[in-house]
């Protein structure tokens, strides 16, 4: 049996009515779960977060492990949270109502928000969200304009600080990209590392021994593969140029090569004028972990090679196998090169941590885009 208590009004400006609901469903610990289930309960916005300073959102969802494994480090703060005056929520993200109940019962001791995909998705990109799990720290006030407060997304800086000594840690938030200068940014060095490095080191409060690169270069450089592709295709169709593919595959094979050892500079031809042109457009860097586009480039390197041996066999295949297997590769590339250029989506990306983190054991890259 399902207790309610409806709101009266539905046209409210309140920003947390229109993010969860009228209402949020209550969690709480004891008693036994299956009957707990039967009847659920719950308690008006307003209500809910009477009294608190802060809101904490949890995002997670049944099928994702990672969730799993954060979830307990949520619960043993919430006491710590609530001492900060902090309400802590839970966000699934289930395809499912039946995992919903799943989820729901692996994060008893922590409210939920109804069952509701399209304000689930709506928070998702009101919160620039591209991975769970995620934890938001949002300020509770101001209810009358149009969204909340972000201070911070939590995720990685709860388990540096399971006591919240340092919180709402918005601080901590701000001073994860370090200030660099353009010559810092073009050659790495110092405290940043050595140049024959594959990133930056100490531009991350939160992992400083980590490689970081900036996504800036990363996607112009990628604009500026994508333009070769394009050179590419229009040679497999009109002019036929077996010199001009031998052009195409050296600059390429050597950008591939050297970046994936050394990263975009210093050996990378297209990469050094892609950083000088980040520096010049972007003054401040965008650092994404360097690790998975050592594995996408690799992926880039073995695409061009494939291109290259079709060409030097292409006595030996029909004119029409020739041209659809030089074309769908070359095609491929455009494809990728266009969707890390223009839509910030890095498919080797994608691959490293849906396929080698699942299956191969590597360590998930929780700050790269899905």
């Amino acid at each position: 049996m399902s207790t309610k208590q409806v709101n009266p009004s539905n046209t409210t400006n309140d920003w947390r009515i229109k993010l969860f609901g009228n209402e949020l469903r209550l969690n709480t610990k004891g008693g036994d779960v299956e009957q707990a289930l039967q009847e659920v309960s719950y308690a008006s916005i307003p209500d809910a977060f009477d009294g608190y300073e802060y809101i904490a959102l949890f995002f997670g969802a049944n099928y994702c492990p990672f969730c799993k494994e954060f979830a307990p480090s949520v619960i043993a703060a919430a006491p710590a949270f609530d001492a900060k005056k902090t309400k802590v929520i839970f966000v699934s993200n289930d395809r499912d109502a039946q995992n919903y109940e799943e989820s729901c019962k692996k994060v008893k001791g922590i409210d939920v928000m109804d069952y509701d995909l399209s304000k689930t998705a709506q928070m998702r990109d009101l919160f620039g969200l591209k991975t769970i799990p995620a934890l938001m720290i949002l300020q509770n006030k101001d209810f009358q304009k149009e969204g909340p407060f972000v201070v911070s997304n939590a995720r990685e800086i709860l388990d540096l600080d399971p006591k919240l000594n340092r919180f709402p840690w918005g601080s901590i938030e701000k001073r994860q990209a370090a200030p660099l200068t353009a010559w810092d940014r073009l050659f790495i060095h110092g405290i940043h590392g050595n140049w024959w490095q594959l990133g930056h080191k100490n531009v991350s409060q939160l992992h400083p021994g980590d490689m970081y690169m900036d996504e800036h270069a990363v996607r112009i450089r990628a604009g500026l593969l994508n333009v070769i592709t394009w050179v590419a295709i229009m040679n497999v169709f009109y002019m036929r140029n077996l010199l001009l593919v031998n052009i195409i595959f050296g600059i390429v094979s050597w950008e591939f090569v050297t970046s994936m050892f050394f990263g975009l500079t210093p050996f990378a031809p297209l990469g050094i004028i892609a950083t000088l042109l980040a520096v010049v457009l972007q003054p401040s860097a965008l650092w994404k972990p360097a690790n998975p586009k050592r594995f996408a480039w690799g992926v880039g390197l073995m695409l061009a090679l494939s291109c290259f041996i079709i060409v030097q066999y292409k006595d030996n295949l029909s004119e029409e196998t020739f041209k659809i297997a030089v074309a769908a590769i070359a095609l491929t590339c455009n494809l990728f090169t266009w969707l890390e250029s223009a839509a910030g989506f890095c498919v080797g990306c994608f691959v490293y941590n849906n396929v080698l983190v699942k299956y191969l054991g590597k360590e998930e890259c929780k700050e790269c885009k899905l």
